[in-house]
């Protein structure tokens, strides 16, 4: 009966897990269909890009952006960071549009086109990708560091 019941526990946990983000490091991402931008401000081009998926209501996303945009800054113009939300612009447009500068840019997904495409279940995420849209990174922003990021940039 132990056994069943760990065969049962092992089964329920690996469904879980397989219904978390859909992303295969070094794999290439689905077009994200990313249309309606914030102010009209679409990414330029550099050799990668961080997706962040948020929504403003949440602690987490707001720390997860807090911590990931200086990591931007100091990587940039090699590294863009494209803010997407599900969220109408009278929700987040807001106070999102204090952090639009030359390589912060914030995407509306209003159909959520991109969080499907992804399987993005659970927010903070973030995405890593290189010009060719190959997954580099994936995961919560917060657990971006500097290393991982010099890493990413000077591994070709």
């Amino acid at each position: 009966m132990k056994c069943f019941f760990a065969i049962l526990l092992f089964a329920l946990m690996t469904a879980t897990s397989s219904s978390a983000q859909n992303v295969i490091i070094g794999e290439k991402l689905p077009d994200l269909s990313l249309r309606k931008w914030l102010m009209d401000f679409e990414p330029n081009q550099a050799e990668y890009t961080c997706y962040l998926f948020y929504h403003s209501e949440s602690e987490l996303c707001r720390k997860s952006l807090m911590a990931i945009k200086p990591l931007i800054q100091n990587s940039a113009p090699q590294l863009n960071l494209v803010v997407i939300t599900k969220e109408e612009y009278a929700d987040a447009g807001v106070t999102l549009t204090e952090h639009l500068d030359d390589y912060v840019y914030v995407s509306f997904d209003l159909q959520g086109r991109a969080f499907r495409s992804l399987e993005v279940n659970f927010i903070p995420f973030c995405v890593i990708c290189d010009k060719k849209r190959r997954a580099l990174w994936c995961g919560n922003g917060m657990t971006l560091t500097q290393n991982i990021l010099d890493k990413i940039l000077t591994t070709k």
